[in-house]
This record gives C-alpha cells, structure tokens and sequence, in this order.
C-alpha cells in the first residue's frame, strides 16, 4: 500500500492510503491540483519521497 501526505492550505496534514503506484500518483496530482504543499509518498516498503520524485520513479512515457 502507498501512503501519501500532504499539507493542504490551511496548514493541516493529510494522509491518503492508495493501492496501486498509478492510485498514488493520480492523488499527488489531485493534492496539488487542490493546492497542497510538502507532498510525500511512501511506498509499500516504506522508503519516502516527494511526489516529483516518485513520479520519475514510475518511468512513464508521456508520447
């Protein structure tokens, strides 16, 4: 499971568990849409990183 937190406008932290690595990153995509800020993903084995990096993690071609 993929864990990912974020800071939302009002300052408040959030957590959202995501089953899948595309559920994760659509939420980071979401969050941010939605304007919060410091967000970080966990994935299933624990190790933690910013949503750009988790995003280039994932390889994804864009064509």
């Amino acid at each position: 499971m993929y864990k990912v937190t974020g800071t939302d406008p009002s300052g408040r932290t959030l957590a959202f568990a995501c089953g899948t690595d595309e559920q994760a990153l659509e939420k980071t995509w979401e969050l941010a849409g939605r304007g919060f800020r410091d967000i970080v993903v966990a994935d299933p084995k624990g190790r933690e990183m910013s949503a750009i990096a988790f995003e280039r993690s994932l390889d994804l071609d864009y064509d």
